[in-house]
């Protein structure tokens, strides 16, 4: 790699997030290599490169589209910087296709007749931090790193209010507010401890191999049709709240979303497999072939 093109990547990933900056450097990385492969200069790209970089990767790699639109983030963010410090005179990534990608998830999710004795199996648990960690994800929404990352210290009360200190993603602190479910949860799995990791198991802070493999578990258990998952508890928190009305401003304050559109992606699979709309349809002609039979 050039010194000035390495001293440029280092520049722009120190306005990155810590958390992003790893992936970040190994995205241009492997962008960097594939313009050496093509002796291409990586500061006289033009758009069409970066297209031909994106129908590589998914056409001839067989990379997944949302995984190569995830990648072009960091690469088109690096050039607008590059545009904005006037190290370039054009940003040759300001009008690059992305993959389209579906705009809804498919994942998997407990309805509600499998997540109430999903959680009565996780509080049963004897292993404390299970009963703890599936009511911060499934009663929260929270994602799977925050509850991993917490401390003993993370758990308070303000007022009467329950509450957890999350590092959400992209570094920034939020305090999270608990139902008494989650608070009695949570302080079982914190005991008479007064420091060190929220969740423990045989001394140690639990993995996210071992929060997986206890969900995956516990979904069995329940009889669900496709495997449970960290993000499954996620979404369903998300799935849930929205059946039950609560206002979505609200849904995203506590599991962290910045937009209402992931909150639909999330529960599409809901309103398609619960499908009111083919019910009343179906309904509605019945009620007609009845009048015109009367």
């Amino acid at each position: 790699m050039d010194t000035p093109v390495t001293r440029l990547i280092a520049e722009y990933l120190a306005s990155v997030p810590a958390k992003s900056r790893p992936a970040y450097k190994r995205v241009l990385g492997l962008w960097l290599k594939w313009c050496s492969d093509n002796r291409l200069n990586v500061l006289q790209i033009r758009r069409f490169h970066i297209d031909a970089y994106r129908v590589w990767r998914i056409e001839r790699l067989g990379k997944q589209p949302a995984t190569v639109a995830s990648e072009l983030v960091p690469i088109c963010c690096f050039y607008e910087y590059l545009w904005q410090e006037q190290y370039i005179e054009r940003n040759p990534a300001e009008h690059v296709k992305r993959p389209k990608l579906r705009r809804w998830s498919d994942g998997s999710w407990l309805p509600q007749e499998q997540a109430a004795p999903f959680l009565d199996l996780a509080e049963a648990d004897r292993r404390a931090f299970v009963g703890a960690a599936c009511c911060l994800l499934l009663l929260n929404g929270l994602r799977a790193s925050e509850p991993l990352k917490l401390g003993v210290s993370d758990y308070y009360r303000v007022g009467d209010t329950p509450v957890v200190h999350v590092n959400r993603k992209f570094d920034w602190m939020q305090e999270v507010g608990l139902s008494e479910r989650a608070a009695n949860a949570v302080e079982r799995a914190i005991g008479e401890r007064r420091k060190g990791p929220l969740l423990v198991w045989r001394g140690k802070r639990v993995t996210y191999q071992q929060l997986n493999k206890v969900i995956a578990d516990l979904g069995e258990k329940v009889g669900a049709a496709r495997r449970i998952t960290p993000h499954s508890l996620r979404r369903s928190f998300a799935t849930e709240a929205r059946r039950r009305k609560v206002p979505d401003r609200e849904i995203m304050a506590s599991g962290g979303w910045s937009t209402r559109e992931m909150l639909d992606r999330y529960d599409m699979n809901r309103l398609a497999v619960e499908n009111t709309a083919s019910v009343a349809v179906a309904e509605s002609l019945e009620k007609q072939k009845v009048e015109d039979a009367s």
